[in-house]
């Protein structure tokens, strides 16, 4: 057993209790939250912070090579730069590469993430990472004339993942997108998930593009599927697709152009929100409405998205673009929030039995120091997010990573 003590204790309960020269006592699993606990203690020094590790809900490692390779500021010109150049990043990025993205993921305190994988080709790397994963296996294609093609070959990518299920690597489903993926295979891929009790992820609304292309069949998406695929319709309305998930674990991701009837549709099936803010803004798609989100009472995530549209997988730089991109809400209360998105929320989508210091919850936690001390306890996350950007323990199921 370990006991480690901090100035500051940061649970994520229920009542979102932040304890003052606390302490946590945990083996593989959290045993008690509090005072006095029993056992040596390992104090962790002035100004410390003990909290829940943070979870990476929506990455593209598979994208992971990129630098200066794809061209950002309009989703459509991004679109066609990815598809150019998908090949060249996939093939080139190897062990090395995903050895890289993880720690950069580690450094900033990340003891989970969601992998979106559309080739199965990240598959040898990341089936011995040191934080856990959660392998969405993607599909995608809308050519009708090949849907049992594409379904088998996302299921032999799905049985292969499956294998290599244990403590660590757990497996769900993604949907790429409701204007990338024919609705006979939605439905053979949710069934899956349905019968297995997966987590599911799909893009939605994500650029003005898609809105006008599913609203109306128009627009920029008509002259690129024009161009690549022949199919100059929609093949599903929006809230049509959001109804296929009722009765899922499912986050949709980014959600910037979801509409007031979508969003409502969305809390009515309890489904989740990824908000990637550094890729909308790098692709130029506006932002998230979070306080619409909030008012229709739907939970939400933060998440880094792939490196194909951001230049770090730091989970910090991302809460704190998020805090001062969304300029309408209060900084000291978003920040709760943001701490709150990357935590317990980020561990209800993927399932995962994290996200808070309680009793019965896995031992995932990270430990760093502020500069200085809070004296007002309402002002921690705010100051968290803005001065930190590594830590300096990491414990993984109770174990020291």
């Amino acid at each position: 057993m370990i006991k480690l003590k901090a100035d500051y204790v940061i649970t994520m309960n229920e009542k979102n209790e932040v304890l003052k020269n606390a302490e946590v006592l945990f083996d593989k699993k959290i045993i008690d939250v509090g005072y006095n606990l029993k056992g040596e203690e390992i104090y962790l020094g002035k100004n410390s912070v003990l909290m829940p590790a943070l979870i990476n809900a929506h990455t593209h490692l598979e994208f992971s090579k990129n630098k200066t390779l794809l061209d950002y500021g309009d989703f459509i010109t991004w679109l066609e730069c990815v598809i150019d150049k998908r090949e060249e990043l996939f093939i080139s990025c190897k062990g090395e590469c995903y050895k890289n993205a993880i720690e950069e993921m580690k450094k900033s305190g990340v003891c989970a993430f969601g992998e979106i994988s559309s080739s199965g080709n990240d598959l040898k790397y990341l089936k011995h990472s040191p934080l856990k994963v959660v392998y969405f296996n993607e599909i995608i294609g809308a050519n009708p004339a090949i849907v049992d093609v594409m379904y088998q070959d996302f299921l032999n990518r799905f049985n292969e993942s499956k294998k290599l299920e244990n403590e660590k690597f757990k497996v769900g489903v993604s949907i790429h997108s409701p204007y990338s993926v024919h609705p006979i295979l939605m439905d053979k891929v949710i069934s899956l998930a349905k019968e297995e009790n997966l987590p599911i992820q799909a893009h939605f609304m994500e650029s003005k593009a898609e809105r006008l292309w599913l609203d109306k069949g128009e627009g920029e998406f008509k002259i690129f599927f024009e161009k690549h695929f022949k199919n100059a319709k929609p093949l599903i309305k929006p809230i049509e697709f959001l109804e296929k998930f009722k009765d899922t674990n499912t986050t949709f991701v980014h959600c910037v152009h979801a509409n007031d009837k979508e969003l409502q549709k969305i809390n009515e099936i309890k489904a989740f929100i990824a908000h990637c803010p550094v890729s909308n803004r790098l692709l130029n798609v506006g932002k998230l409405d979070l306080e619409k989100v909030k008012n229709n009472h739907i939970d939400y995530s933060v998440a880094t998205d792939g490196l194909s549209s951001n230049y770090s997988l730091n989970l910090f730089k991302e809460i704190r673009a998020a805090l001062l991109m969304h300029t309408e809400l209060h900084p000291k209360y978003l920040a709760k929030d943001l701490l709150k998105a990357v935590t317990k929320i980020a561990a209800k989508e993927l399932n995962l039995n994290n996200g808070s210091l309680e009793k019965g919850k896995d031992a995932d936690l990270i430990s760093f120091k502020l500069p200085s001390e809070v004296k007002d306890i309402e002002y921690l996350p705010l100051h968290i997010i803005l001065h930190t950007n590594e830590v300096e323990k990491l414990y993984i199921n109770g174990e020291e990573i």
